[in-house]
């Protein structure tokens, strides 16, 4: 007797499961008209609102974050400028300096470690375009970053604790600020010219 209501009892709810699953389907319709409409909400991911991640696999593939590509794109097609250092297809430094001067370098603080990381930029070689440059992918500034550029060097020294840079005759290098660089037809592949002078100090 027990087994046979138990059946009864599985039967009726595998009867009532349809009903159940419909009288769900309708409240979450008429809970989700509050909603606003998911076209309306703000796009996430890579290529949200724009190419959907069609192509991140591609550019994951070749070495490029599909995120800065696609910000990248979108900087392209509204004509934007933008900070020069975390462009998808690298950075090239150009510093105009004075024959006779050199070499030149340039460099910034890491904002994880504090130290001071820099790189010797190149005589002409076809870089610089006429002056000292470098094109810089993976070592290269955080967006944002103060920059130093010295014709006599770069060091880091701690005076009362607190970091400064100076030049190979001791004296204080100040850091210039980086200017947006007005993106025009780059590529994203291809990397983006920054002109920076030399550093006052």
């Amino acid at each position: 007797m027990a087994r046979n209501s138990r059946k009864n009892v599985l039967l009726t709810l595998w009867l009532a499961l349809p009903i159940a699953i419909f009288a769900g389907m309708v409240a979450w319709i008429f809970e989700s008209k509050g909603r606003p409409k998911a076209m309306d909400v703000a796009p996430v991911g890579p290529g949200a609102g724009d190419t959907g991640g069609a192509n991140a696999l591609g550019e994951w593939l070749a070495g490029r974050d599909p995120n800065r590509v696609e910000r990248a794109n979108i900087a392209r097609r509204q004509g934007q400028a933008v900070d020069p250092f975390w462009w998808p297809g690298g950075t090239r430094v150009v510093v105009e300096a004075a024959e006779g001067r050199g070499p030149v370098s340039m460099g910034w603080v890491d904002a994880d470690t504090g130290l001071l990381r820099s790189v010797v930029l190149r005589r002409d070689g076809g870089e610089a375009r006429g002056g000292w440059g470098a094109v810089l992918r993976d070592h290269r500034p955080a967006e944002g970053s103060l920059v130093y550029v010295s014709a006599n060097g770069l060091t880091q020294r701690i005076r009362d604790g607190v970091g400064e840079v100076v030049d190979d005759a001791g004296a204080l290098v100040v850091p210039v600020s980086v200017a947006p660089v007005p993106v025009g037809e780059t590529a994203t592949s291809e990397p983006l010219t920054v002109a920076l002078p030399l550093s006052p100090g």
